[in-house]
């Protein structure tokens, strides 16, 4: 029998359509001007969504309505965080990225400068969680104000105009008014700070935790995305600030000194501990340090830690190792002492740290700040490779040469006991790499690059972080096992 070729053609047509029906379905969602923002300029879209929302199927199209007609239509089974879309606007090509990290937009009419704040519109989109405000935005730092790319200070208003503060939170970060939004410029990788500020956190608790559940050892922080005046500026650290409701330190109450916290400015003096002049109550500046606490009726506290600071300089041994231990907190001083060796933190011994003390009859100790000059970086983002040395100040020479309470055998104790647990060199090594994954496979190291490019590679970058490591854990080892 013929078959009619005219048949066959028309058979195979139909045939696969009815051996494999299915209905597809299309999702139209337009999503909320918060979750997502659009560099014209760079020609990125990064938007804030959580793709779990949709189970994958091949058979739902997804079409997404964005602002000004831009409209993107992809297959929900191809929803990622690791892939990059074309979505075209006016025959141009844009790149769009899905981001897990909460998305920040800031709008700001004027230029902003490195004092004072001005207003600024303020978004935050996390998944469900939307945020929105008044900030107060101004840049910080010292070296970073010469870096491409800023770091800025932001203070919430409720009422701009008397500027009168207002608290914020975000995920799993303190509420506050003031936070930190740094720009990570000179880290390559931009992990350093994130994976030191974690580590401290994670070895080290206050003293008084028993009687402040909420006080905390140092800053939080977390990644996020950041807009400005319509611009993708990369990703940034989201970071709390060092205060008394931070660390919970007693309040000052009734004219009476209770809780003090004093910031590490300058190596030219006390915080160094090679020096404790004579101080002037009028001035909120002594010898290296800036009162932040209390600082009542336009009066400094400097008293306490002027006699502090003048028992470590100038007390004999027997009385220093006698009497360090009622004030100075020894555990503190041990870990201290440690993290900043193993990460080499340079430029934390005399700046960039805090001496608190939670109430007058109790011992001070340190909070570690800006640990961006890390883990065989210095402060402008510069590859210092030396691993044998030991960093210290006066506090921790006397500490080490007057052995108070046993102290070089705890300090032996306590760092070969992080060697098994924190400092191991399963936890370090997994930790940079599991971020570095992270940043690499999710295009956040491709979207940084296409608006802060640099000239040496992220492999380069990785690399060097790691046999830098690798080498000071071994030096520190040796020096710590000959105690």
């Amino acid at each position: 029998m013929k078959i009619n070729t005219h048949v066959l053609v028309l058979l195979l047509i139909i045939l696969p359509v009815s051996i494999y029906p299915y209905v597809q379905k299309h999702i139209i969602i337009t999503p909320r001007d918060e979750s997502y923002a659009i560099d014209q300029e760079n020609k990125i879209i990064v938007w804030n969504f959580n793709i779990d929302t949709f189970q994958k199927s091949n058979n739902d199209f997804l079409k997404v309505n964005f602002e000004e007609n831009f409209v993107w239509s992809v297959y929900i089974e191809n929803l990622s965080y690791t892939t990059s879309y074309d979505v075209i606007y006016n025959e141009m090509i844009f790149k769009l990225y899905i981001t897990e990290l909460p998305v920040i937009i800031i709008t700001a009419t004027d230029t902003i400068k490195d004092d004072p704040k001005i207003p600024s519109q303020f978004t935050y989109a996390n998944q469900d969680s939307i945020k929105i405000g008044v900030s107060g935005i101004e840049l910080r730092g010292n070296i970073s104000l010469k870096f491409p790319k800023k770091s800025y200070d932001l203070e919430f208003w409720e009422d701009p105009e008397k500027e009168t503060s207002t608290d914020m939170q975000f995920g799993n970060l303190r509420k506050d008014d003031d936070w930190i939004l740094d720009g990570l410029y000179n880290e390559p990788l931009r992990i350093r700070s994130y994976v030191a500020n974690k580590l401290w956190l994670s070895i080290h608790q206050p003293h008084y935790l028993n009687q402040e559940k909420e006080a905390k050892s140092g800053i939080d922080l977390m990644f996020v995305e950041v807009f400005l005046n319509n611009e993708y500026i990369g990703v940034h650290a989201l970071m709390e600030q060092v205060d008394r409701k931070l660390l919970q330190l007693k309040k000052y109450k009734k004219s009476k000194v209770r809780g003090e916290l004093f910031k590490a400015s300058s190596y030219k003096g006390a915080p160094k501990y090679k020096m404790a002049p004579k101080y002037k109550n009028i001035f909120p500046h002594w010898a290296g340090y800036e009162i932040e606490y209390p600082f009542e009726n336009y009066k400094a506290q400097w008293k306490y830690i002027y006699r502090f600071t003048k028992f470590v300089v100038k007390s004999k041994d027997p009385i220093f190792k006698k009497k360090i231990v009622e004030k100075f907190d020894l555990d503190n001083a041990i870990d201290y002492f440690l993290f900043i060796n193993l990460v080499r933190a340079t430029d934390n011994l005399g700046k960039n740290f805090y001496v608190a003390r939670y109430d007058k009859k109790t011992p001070y100790f340190n909070i570690p700040w800006d640990l961006d000059g890390v883990l065989g970086t210095i402060q402008d983002g510069k590859r210092i490779p030396t691993t044998d040395d030991i960093l210290s100040n006066g506090l921790f020479d006397r500490l080490l040469k007057t052995n108070p309470n046993n102290y070089r055998k705890k300090l032996k104790e306590r760092w070969f006991l992080l060697r098994k647990q924190q400092f191991s060199d399963k936890s370090l090594f997994k930790n940079i790499q599991d971020h570095y994954d992270y940043f690499y496979k999710q295009k956040i190291y491709e979207r940084e690059q296409i608006v802060w490019p640099s000239k040496i590679s992220l492999q380069n970058h990785l690399r060097y972080i790691k046999k830098w490591l690798a080498d000071r854990l071994q030096y520190l080892d040796d020096y710590f096992n000959k105690f």
